[in-house]
């Protein structure tokens, strides 16, 4: 006999050394919205997810690596915090306020506007690649 699921057990399994992350926590992680790592996850150009039960995870060790891939492609080096200009150039000064509870997690600017880009320029890739292909589709259809 099956015991009744009471839901007593966690919903997110924990590996040793090897954190697992839900979206909002991931997002929380880069210091993106929510919005963002959706928009990258739909349009593939995101960390890499992992699927548990149906449910869309993410690993800090890939998290990390996207979040330095996309510091490193515009030459800011993150070192213990703080940025810091991969040419030798004095570290930002950044201004770091802590969130009151119940607001919503600290966005970092940086990241934002690099996820903001990568989103657009992928977005915008991805509908000329389409417009293209339909434009052959009805070419082909029509002649």
């Amino acid at each position: 006999m099956r015991p009744q699921n009471d839901n007593s057990s966690p919903a997110v399994l924990h590996f040793p050394r090897r954190n697992i992350l839900s979206p909002r926590e991931a997002s929380h992680y880069l210091g993106i919205r929510p919005s963002h790592l959706r928009a990258m996850k739909w349009l593939r150009c995101g960390p890499k997810p992992i699927s548990i039960n149906r449910q869309t995870l993410y690993t800090e060790a890939e998290l990390r690596d996207f979040r330095l891939g996309l510091l490193h492609a515009v030459g800011v080096a993150e070192q213990g915090g703080p940025y810091r200009e991969i040419h030798g150039h004095p570290p930002a000064q950044t201004a770091g306020t802590d969130s009151a509870e119940g607001e919503a997690p600290a966005t970092d600017p940086l990241l934002v506007l690099l996820s903001a880009n990568l989103i657009r320029r992928r977005a915008l890739g991805v509908s000329l690649w389409g417009m293209l292909l339909l434009g052959i589709g009805i070419d082909l259809i029509l002649f």
